[in-house]
């Protein structure tokens, strides 16, 4: 019989988070969207994997062959650039399929400013979405008992701040 085993979490790696703040960001935005992502049984998760740089969540479509990649940001400065943040989901995941979506996934206190920022690069938005197969931005509660909000990468640009 085969029973596999829970490994405990690498201190090192830990650490490594903590200084960079990435464990943080994830558990503040990543495992409560997760949760939720889960409970609409849509998505099933396939990998979480977080380096100093990035951290990234994996899912896997419960019918067909797609995987989504969201990319997960919190409170700082690293949340500005976007270009950059796909290259790092590029690097961490080697390739994307071209029937593979990305996303990202904020604090909703982040929320407008993400919004302005996309809404003063339109074409680059646009750009993104073409390139990265974008799909889906998502802004986390930090409090629990609200719901996610979740916006098609092109309803981004028509949101009011």
């Amino acid at each position: 019989m085969n029973q596999s085993t829970v490994k405990p979490l690498n201190k090192q790696w830990l650490t490594s988070f903590r200084k960079e703040k990435k464990l943080d960001d994830y558990l503040l935005v990543g495992d409560p969207l997760i949760q939720w992502i889960s409970a609409k049984g849509e998505w099933r998760k396939l990998a979480v994997r977080c380096t100093a740089v990035e951290c990234l969540v994996i899912l896997k479509h419960a019918k067909y062959s797609r995987r989504l990649h969201i990319v997960v940001r919190g409170k700082g400065g690293e949340y500005s650039n976007f270009a950059e943040a796909l290259g790092e989901l590029i690097f961490l995941t080697d390739r994307l399929a071209k029937n593979d979506y990305v996303a990202f996934a904020f604090p909703q206190s982040m929320r407008d400013l993400v919004i302005s920022q996309a809404q003063n690069m339109p074409a680059n938005w646009r750009k993104l979405e073409k390139t990265f197969n974008c799909a889906f931005v998502f802004f986390v509660p930090e409090t629990a008992g609200k719901e996610v909000e979740q916006l098609e990468w092109r309803d981004v640009l028509k949101q009011k701040v």
